[in-house]
């Protein structure tokens, strides 16, 4: 059993000795902490203080701790505090435990860097970004190489993958984009008439709305959805099994990770985007008629007249046309972020997010090249 620890206080001179006895472990930590808290009182204002500890028998990591805390609270009152008499096995003990009470160092002060620093940035970036898009060039080819090999031989696509992911990113997404659409119309068509009636003109709202949906708003609000929903959630699998081993057991089986778990995706989002675009149009309209009815009074046949004079069909294939470029792009940058390596969990939600962010950058830079290649074309 445990001897019960003790600390006697005796005053020398001017010195004060403390003298520390007993198992300092973890069955007495209550009554050793009591003790403890009642010591900084007793020995205040005093000049020195010797604390000894040859008299100590069992110290466990908690009696130590507590130990330690003792000589912080004499410190920090400004007495002039020495140990003596611990044995070698508890002094070392006691060093160990004192290294988590030290305060953190501050982190060193940054110098301003430099035009040779900055050039040497400025340089890894590029480099970086080379290797970047050398890395998904050769993805790409990779995926193209898998898919005629699956036009060759049609045995070797896996269907049933690529239905599964049409129907969690196609199906599942059908809410989402419709009422996002339907509500984002309304706003449209509001912020049109507010504007447009100070002409007069409010009956054009119907032509600002309709058109901007179809060439523009449904396909461009499809997909970010797709990205930020789908996308990551590519991203986020294929990162997963790849910190698993399971790519790599792929690998190891001559399993081709791309033809199974890559191209089923791809051609997933490049079916089901379409359809969610034309669903999100369809959303729109009904948006646009109820806004219609609401602002400026007009009936559905008047509505549908309305747009049958003022959209031509031009408008509604330019937003088509948009759609499985998008659904190419988000497929193929959340994939191939999906497949990167990644040592940590953190390091795949770091790589999730940036196919998100890239996703979505490289669709509106593609919607700008191809609006402004289809203006040329006269669409």
């Amino acid at each position: 059993m445990a001897a019960e620890p003790r600390i006697d206080l005796e005053r020398v001179g001017g010195e004060v000795f403390l003298s520390l006895s007993g198992d300092w472990v973890i069955d007495h930590a209550i009554s050793l902490d009591q003790r403890i808290q009642a010591i900084p009182g007793r020995v205040k204002g005093e000049g020195r203080v010797i604390v000894r500890g040859s008299a100590i028998g069992a110290l466990d990591t908690t009696g130590a701790w507590l130990l330690q805390r003792l000589l912080e609270a004499l410190a920090e009152q400004g007495l002039d505090t020495t140990s003596e008499g611990f044995r070698e096995p508890h002094s070392r003990f006691l060093a160990r435990i004192s290294q988590g009470f030290e305060p953190p160092v501050s982190p060193p002060r940054r110098h301003w860097a430099g035009p040779v620093t900055r050039l040497e940035r400025l340089g890894r970036h590029s480099v970086g970004g080379i290797r970047h898009v050398g890395e998904l060039t050769a993805f790409l080819a990779q995926v193209l190489l898998d898919f005629v090999r699956c036009l060759l031989l049609p045995h070797r696509f896996r269907l049933g993958v690529m239905v599964a992911n049409m129907f969690r990113a196609g199906v599942t997404a059908i809410p989402i984009v419709a009422l996002m659409a339907f509500l984002i119309s309304i706003v449209l068509s509001y912020q049109g008439m507010v504007q447009l009636e100070r002409f007069g003109a409010e009956i054009y709202t119907i032509n600002l709305a309709v058109v901007s949906l179809l060439r523009e708003m449904g396909v461009l609000l499809t997909a970010v959805v797709v990205a930020g929903r789908s996308g990551s959630a590519f991203a986020a699998e294929l990162g997963v099994m790849r910190l698993n081993g399971e790519i790599d057991a792929m690998h190891v089986l001559g399993m081709p990770p791309t033809e199974i778990l890559v191209l089923p995706r791809i051609l997933a989002l490049l079916i089901m985007v379409p359809l969610l675009t034309l669903l999100a149009d369809l959303a729109g309209l009904v948006g646009s008629a109820f806004s219609a009815r609401i602002l400026v009074g007009l009936s559905l046949p008047q509505f549908l007249h309305h747009v049958q004079t003022a959209v031509t069909p031009a408008s509604f294939w330019v937003g088509m046309i948009k759609a499985p470029i998008f659904a190419f792009l988000i497929a193929l940058t959340a994939t191939f972020w999906g497949m990167k390596e990644a040592d940590s969990p953190e390091k795949v939600g770091q790589q999730v997010t940036v196919s998100v962010v890239q996703s979505i950058f490289l669709v509106i830079v593609a919607d700008a090249l191809v609006s402004v290649a289809l203006s040329r074309l006269g669409a």
